[in-house]
């Protein structure tokens, strides 16, 4: 599970082809690439792969400071999505470390000033937990603006199902039909005037 922490934290897709940073061959930092320039007020999206029995802790880090961006307990593969602020604009390195002390570090720099970023929302999905035991039922994504569209993802970053209309509801099912399999849920709303928002659903069978 994500927590959120002090810098905002929202979900979206980056630019960018993946990169990959290996600390002790045990933990693999996917997404962004090494060395990537970011500009202030985009979304990232920040992917590892954890083979270590241990859940980690995912640190921005610039000389002399760090500040924790989320925590995950999954001991896999894993996703966090960051929002680079105009308080972020320099320097940076992006750290997944285990309590064991094994890492994997990436640097990044960030650029500009968002001054125009727009505000973002309050949305929320319900029912949450989302009980897919009967077979069926509709998840309603309220508080979002007309005309936005809201997007799926499993904890692995994969587009699990792409959402539009009004109102914007989800019955379960992924993109080829079937039910999908108990778990947590990440989704990015992206709203009709500009910018994105996240939230995340537990589903439970």
């Amino acid at each position: 599970m994500i927590k959120n922490a002090r810098v905002l934290i929202v979900l979206a897709a980056v630019a960018g082809a993946a990169g990959a940073a290996l600390a002790a061959g045990q933990i693999t930092i996917t997404s962004p690439e090494d060395g990537a320039t970011l500009q202030a007020g985009t979304v990232v999206h920040i992917t590892w792969r954890n083979v270590t029995t241990n859940p980690v802790t995912i640190w921005l880090t610039w000389p002399g400071h760090r500040t924790q961006l989320g925590e995950s307990d999954e001991k896999t593969d894993g996703m966090l999505m960051w929002r680079a602020t105009k308080l972020d604009a320099g320097a940076y390195a992006i750290v997944v470390e285990d309590k064991a002390g094994t890492k994997a570090t990436v640097n990044v720099a960030v650029v500009g000033d968002p001054i125009s970023a727009p505000s973002l929302p309050s949305v929320y999905a319900t029912p949450n937990p989302f009980d897919l035991s009967s077979g069926g039922g509709q998840l309603t994504f309220s508080g979002v603006p007309s005309g936005s569209k809201v997007t799926v993802y499993d904890m692995e970053g994969r587009e699990v199902k792409a959402i539009t209309g009004d109102p914007l509801t989800w019955d379960g099912r992924n993109e080829r039909g079937d039910m999908v399999a108990a778990g947590t849920y990440l989704y990015v709303v992206e709203l009709a005037a500009g910018g994105k928002t996240n939230g995340k659903i537990a589903v439970v069978k």
